[in-house]
């Protein structure tokens, strides 16, 4: 009975005819669907899929596509980066600076949290100026001085960088040389103290010796001891004219002319072998700067005389031609040059170095120089030596009337 009851209550199946339960939503026989609902449902649940999968595939597209773009920016802005070091590089052996300077900004900006990059900015940016304060001094432009307290700044932040001793004393180095031109800083000793920790990690730097050495004289901290550092410079490079005419500096401020006009001979000797702007400069004032000091040697001890500072007639002789060579002479050095030429009875020499330190003579010209001019002349025979005898004596005798 159960078993027919249970027949009784199946329907038959709309495509094959077996037997299903009347709820049956799915035939058990030819797994037909067998209510419009469920085909409804089937047909939402393929396109719910299809939908899923398309946007999957979207997703996918333009994950794809991002990660291509990200990709490719990563790879122009690590060109572009090389770009701009190459081009720093380029402008640094050029001796240009600020276009090395701007070059190593842009990469910077492209990296900024490299801190080789950062302190290799900061020293560049700190030679920049330091070779036009060292030039110029207090005449220079404010807006190179504009920029020192953000670059000093800059430079302390990098201080607990785990940098390399020479590199960490390059960096002490440059912020005690900036220091030294900064009014608002009020702690020299710490500006000692900044050079004593330089020279102690890089002690066979030159730059670092001679800037050391500089300070301990200038600031009278220990003036041995700086000369010390600038010979030790000019050892380790010894063809750098910065260092060699800075001790010729040192050497004539002491009264040890003889040594400074070696020294500073030295230093424009090496100008043709000379790359950077801040060397070149000082080859350049080396040829003034010799001929300061021999001026004031003259003023002690007669360059013509029996006796100058230890030096030969012929030494003198070498002197004065080598600084005639440089073409770059004041009116009172030929003056003196006469007077050794006509010591040494080189008296035509002595006459055209005379004519052109005194020009055309008159009444206020120099008593002085008169008086070689009218010995030169007359050692030669010339009549018109009498004529500035004459003039002498007139110039003697308005004086006698004051």
């Amino acid at each position: 009975m159960n078993t027919v009851d249970t027949l009784t209550e199946n329907i038959p199946c709309r495509y094959c005819h077996q037997p299903v339960h009347p709820n049956a939503t799915k035939c058990p026989h030819c797994h037909e669907q067998l209510t419009t609902r469920s085909r409804f449902e089937v047909a939402t649940k393929k396109t719910v899929a299809l939908i899923g999968i398309g946007t999957a595939l979207l997703s996918l597209f333009y994950g794809i596509k991002e990660g291509y773009f990200y990709i490719e920016q990563r790879q122009q802005q690590r060109q572009m980066f090389t770009a701009h070091m190459a081009a720093a590089e380029n402008f640094i052996k050029l001796d240009n600076l600020e276009y090395a300077e701007a070059s190593l900004d842009k990469a910077l900006a492209l990296n900024p949290n490299d801190q080789q990059l950062r302190l290799r900015y900061f020293l560049l940016r700190s030679d920049n100026i330091l070779r036009e304060l060292d030039y110029y001094g207090a005449q220079l432009p404010d807006r190179y001085l504009a920029n020192m307290p953000e670059l000093i700044s800059n430079g302390f932040s990098l201080i607990e960088n785990n940098f390399s001793q020479d590199k960490q004393a390059q960096l002490l180095s440059s912020l005690a040389r900036l220091l030294q031109f900064d009014q608002r800083w009020q702690s020299p000793q710490a500006i000692n103290q900044l050079f004593a920790r330089a020279y102690s990690l890089a002690a066979n730097n030159a730059n670092i010796a001679y800037w050391y050495g500089e300070r301990l004289i200038n600031d009278e901290t220990d003036k041995q001891q700086g000369l010390k550092l600038i010979q030790q410079a000019i050892e380790i490079a010894p063809e750098n004219t910065i260092y060699v005419a800075g001790m010729g500096q040192q050497q004539s401020r002491d009264g040890d002319y003889a040594a400074a006009f070696i020294s500073f001979r030295r230093a424009i000797e090496l100008l043709p072998k000379q790359r950077e702007l801040q060397r070149i400069r000082a080859a350049n004032e080396a040829k003034y700067a010799l001929i300061r000091s021999l001026r004031a040697a003259d003023g002690i001890e007669d360059f013509s005389g029996d006796h100058f500072f230890g030096l030969t007639m012929q030494q003198r002789l070498e002197l004065t031609e080598f600084i005639l060579q440089q073409k770059d002479n004041d009116r009172y050095f030929n003056f003196i040059a006469a007077k050794l030429f006509h010591t040494t009875k080189q008296h035509a020499r002595a006459e055209t170095l005379l004519r052109n330190a005194i020009g055309d003579y008159d009444e206020l010209t120099n008593a002085q120089q008169l008086t070689l001019l009218a010995s030169v002349l007359e050692a030669q025979g010339k009549k018109e030596a009498q004529k500035i005898r004459d003039l002498l004596n007139k110039i003697e005798m308005r004086d006698s009337h004051k």
